[in-house]
């Protein structure tokens, strides 16, 4: 009897040893009962899920189009630009520009103030003005010395805005914004196009603290004009290198291993079937995860039940997006038969002991 005890007492050493080893990395429980302030809530894939995301993408770009519909088109001078302001029949109001001078250097430039200095007018606050507003306060107050100034204005050097274009373009750098507005498209074509590594999908947009993410694919393939926004001063395109647009398929499939996103789309079930698909013999088909953001502060975790075919038609639906995390959960068999793998040496060498003992 005392043999069989500590046996058993050795066995059950093991077991909870081995458990410790085999337990994180190849299963995934979900709590009965759910902490918020401790616990990530797992959300189910299901119809109401996936009707739910086509809402929030809908409600993006909707964000995208009312807040570039209330952009200002005509351009506002600002403190550096260069203006000409030609009086006509009045020479002498105008600084000759003559053959060794541009008109950027004969023209009137706007300080770091705001101001603008004008014979007979004198300093006038232009910024944030148009050419067409900052012709009417001049010929109003030049009016007092001239009957009926017929005047000319325009800017004859763009230096007070721009927009800075990064990333995966041939000629990355800054792009002065002009009289005519500058679009996205407009600033990757000035900047050479893309190169062979950029994400054709993956442009973001950064202004006022806030990125936008700009779906390429939509606007050159399908016209969605939504997507070609209009830059402002200040704004930062950033066109994202494709080798980040990854996902990562672990756990019990065939062929686990990263899986590349090509042309912004793919689903769960395609990244499964580039991996080979789940292992027919150890995988756990009602269990399988999409770990999202789990870098940063607020990770998701879906969970997709594909032990019907209805699973997998769900999976199809489901969008993928960069550096998520597939994991394959593995049958309650397979962990079972991993642990007596695993043990089977250990008894080996207990029984050995034991007889070595007894004799």
């Amino acid at each position: 009897m005392k043999r069989i005890v500590t046996l058993t007492g050795v066995l059950a050493l093991a077991l909870s040893m081995q458990a410790c080893v085999i337990a994180p990395g190849m299963t995934m429980t979900e709590p009965a009962e759910i902490d918020e302030e401790n616990v990530i809530q797992v959300q189910p894939i299901t119809l109401e899920l996936l009707k739910q995301k086509e809402v929030e993408r809908e409600n993006s770009v909707r964000e995208l189009t009312e807040v570039f519909a209330s952009e200002v088109t005509s351009y506002e001078i600002g403190a550096g630009d260069v203006l000409q302001i030609t009086v006509w029949d009045h020479p002498e109001l105008t600084i000759p520009a003559g053959s060794f001078r541009d008109a950027e250097e004969a023209g009137q430039k706007v300080d770091e103030e705001g101001f603008l200095y004008y014979p007979y007018v004198g300093l006038v606050k232009v910024t944030g003005m148009t050419v067409g507003q900052v012709r009417e306060i001049i010929t109003e107050r030049i009016s007092t010395y001239i009957q009926d100034p017929q005047l000319d204005v325009r800017v004859v050097a763009f230096r007070s805005k721009r927009a800075y274009v990064v990333g995966e373009v041939k000629n990355p750098g800054i792009r002065p914004i002009v009289d005519i507005p500058m679009t996205i498209a407009d600033a990757i074509s000035l900047s050479g196009g893309l190169t062979e590594r950029a994400f054709k999908s993956g442009v973001n947009v950064s202004r006022n603290g806030k990125v936008y993410a700009i779906d390429l694919k939509a606007m050159y393939d399908y016209a969605d004009a939504s997507q070609n926004m209009t830059l402002q001063h200040g704004d930062i395109v950033n066109v994202l290198d494709r080798s980040q647009q990854k996902v990562f398929v672990i756990g019990e499939v065939r062929k686990p291993g990263p899986v590349e996103i090509i042309n912004s789309q793919l689903s769960l079930s395609a990244a499964l079937g580039e991996v080979g698909g789940v292992s027919q013999t150890t995988a756990n088909p009602s269990g399988i995860y999409v770990i999202r953001g789990s870098s940063g502060d607020n990770p998701e975790i879906y969970h997709l039940d594909a032990q019907f075919a209805t699973g997998m038609v769900l999976a199809d639906r489901f969008a993928l997006e960069a550096q998520d995390v597939i994991f394959v959960d593995t049958a309650g068999v397979s962990q079972w038969t991993r642990v007596i793998t695993q043990l089977l040496p250990s008894v080996s060498i207990i029984g050995v002991a034991d007889n070595i003992t007894s004799n």
